[in-house]
């Protein structure tokens, strides 16, 4: 007797129904609302990130219309028609690429073929995903169709570039709009399915699972698969930190502190340089994994602990909070800008090899380390404006006084450039 097919967690808790669905609740509901009043349209763009729903509902709505006992606004999933699109063999129901279906010649055969009546269903629904790839004469051709469409013809066009959709096929279809599904969402409906086939998850662990899907549920399962099979079934916070790869909080934390370290040796602040190159690291992503972290290590320095917000878990933010304790966040930010010129340097430069990069990076971080402790030219400015009111009131001017009226709160806008006499 022949084992199982293994069916991979995408497939296998692909929503059936539309209240199975996660999130896109707009949608759903006037999809619903339109099957229950009979007020389907010929039809409709799903524009969105990958991931997120789009094709997984044009088959439920596919099942609905064409469904011979629904159950209220639902497919009922056991008559002829619905197992035949739940099998994916439907006579009615057409899916197109159309990354690899773009040319003219396939639209005029599909202008052809919506002539025809549904072989058994009372729609023929087309779902052509990636509709954006068409060729301008290849929409075009569709624009006629859908000007024009048969009553038994029901179009569901999927896009990630809704702004390459010609504003002539928009104004013939129903738009609705997908999100990215929130990152605690996608955390809770990951920690079901474990539950469901017995795997051990730590909640960090698929925090940091559903951070990597990046607002997409397909992306989050896929990574949760591979996940399950790097772990043998016990997911832990460590393993899937190792199994992303790219979690360098404590290398950027050295880094920053080296920065922001006024006394500390050149040599210093090259020595994590240096260690991340001699294990291969990707200079593109080293470099964007740190503008990252600045932004949420000014975040963090500024009260923000949302763990939604931020996209990292409770505890790396107490990491982080303690790592940078009393850095001011403005310096943070003076850092983040330098790294973020580093990075459109490296892009202008289009280097080469990583040591080009190594060479960049480290002469870039230098001059960054010597800004953040060289006298702006407003400060400048500012002493000398003070120094010459001092000398033209006849009051000796002393450093001592400068800082204790800075300390009392007697300089207005310590921000402010003034003009100099």
């Amino acid at each position: 007797m022949a084992a199982p097919t293994h069916m991979v967690l995408a497939r296998k808790y692909r929503p059936q129904k539309f209240k199975d669905v996660i999130e896109q609740k707009m949608a759903v509901q006037a999809l619903q609302n339109a099957s229950l009043s009979d007020r389907i349209g010929s039809a409709y763009i799903f524009f969105g990130p990958r991931g997120v729903g789009k094709t997984t509902i044009a088959r439920i709505l596919a099942k609905r219309v064409n469904c011979t006992s629904p159950e209220g606004n639902e497919p009922c999933d056991q008559c002829d028609s619905c197992l035949s699109i739940l099998h994916g063999n439907s006579m009615d129901v057409i899916e197109i690429d159309a990354a690899s279906h773009r040319g003219i010649h396939h639209i005029r055969e599909l202008r052809e073929n919506v002539k025809f009546q549904p072989m058994t269903g009372k729609k023929k629904v087309y779902i052509i995903d990636e509709v954006h790839m068409l060729t301008t004469e290849s929409f075009n051709a569709l624009l006629k169709t859908l000007e024009e469409p048969p009553a038994h013809i029901l179009f569901i066009l999927a896009t990630t570039e809704f702004n390459k959709i010609p504003e002539t096929i928009l104004s013939r279809c129903q738009v609705f709009t997908f999100a990215k599904v929130p990152l605690s969402v996608i955390q809770n409906y990951l920690a079901q399915i474990c539950e469901k086939d017995g795997i051990k998850a730590e909640e960090e662990a698929l925090f940091w699972i559903a951070r990597r899907g990046d607002g997409s549920v397909r992306d989050s399962l896929s990574f949760m698969e591979q996940a399950v099979t790097y772990c043998d079934k016990n997911i832990t916070s460590e393993k899937v930190k190792e199994l992303i790869g790219a979690v360098y909080f404590d290398l950027f934390l050295k880094i920053t502190g080296m920065l922001l370290d006024e006394k500390g040796k050149p040599e210093d602040l090259m020595m994590p340089v240096h260690d991340f190159f001699a294990t291969g690291g990707d200079i593109t992503r080293f470099v964007w994994e740190y503008l990252d972290f600045l932004r949420m290590a000014v975040h963090i320095q500024n009260g923000t602990e949302n763990t939604e917000f931020l996209g990292i878990p409770g505890t790396e933010i107490a990491h982080i909070k303690d790592g940078l304790e009393g850095v001011d966040p403005v310096k943070l930010n003076v850092i983040f800008h330098g790294i973020y010129n580093l990075l459109t340097k490296g892009m202008a430069l289009r280097l080469r090899n990583s040591y080009e990069s190594r060479v960049l990076i480290e002469m870039e971080l230098l001059a960054l380390k010597e800004k953040l402790f060289s006298p702006s030219l407003s400060g400048i400015i500012q002493k000398l404006n003070r120094l010459s009111t001092a000398m033209k009131d006849g009051t000796p001017y002393s450093a001592e006084n400068e800082l204790q009226k800075k300390f009392l709160g007697t300089v207005i806008d310590s921000k402010s450039v003034p003009e100099l006499e």
